[in-house]
């Protein structure tokens, strides 16, 4: 006889707009690394001019965080769709002060990519009913 602890969960597959919004989560992990790298970079090729910032200490360890949110995200935990919304959003808010500090091309358009990506990847995690469903079975 076999208890319903003893038969072994099945694992269902994210639907696709699921995997693409975790894919979304993991460019901004990506963007993220790029940027600590940058700044490494800046470091090392003239450290009279380098300087220390929030973002020197807020990107590495989001950029862990995405990682780990995209996993969590994919695997069809709502509290990691949950929590990657808040981040989203303070990121979003973020990047406002970020874009009136820094009025170059180059960074407005990193950062008008930023919020394109992320009302994306909100999008397809909260409005298609088959992403609702999805989060909804745990």
């Amino acid at each position: 006889m076999t208890t319903i602890s003893q038969v072994p969960a099945t694992r269902v597959s994210p639907p696709p707009w699921v995997a693409v919004a975790a894919a979304g989560i993991a460019t901004h992990a990506f963007n993220h690394v790029s940027t600590v790298v940058q700044d490494v970079w800046r470091l090392i090729e003239s450290p009279a001019a380098a300087g220390f910032n929030p973002g020197t200490i807020y990107h590495p360890i989001s950029a862990v965080l995405y990682l780990w949110l995209a996993a969590m995200v994919y695997q069809g935990r709502n509290w990691g769709r949950v929590v990657i919304t808040i981040q989203l959003a303070g990121q979003f808010v973020g990047r406002y002060f970020i874009w009136m500090a820094y009025p170059a091309l180059e960074v407005r358009a990193d950062l008008a990519t930023g919020w394109a990506l992320s009302t994306v990847v909100l999008f397809l995690l909260w409005a298609p009913g088959s992403s609702r469903r999805y989060f909804r079975r745990r």
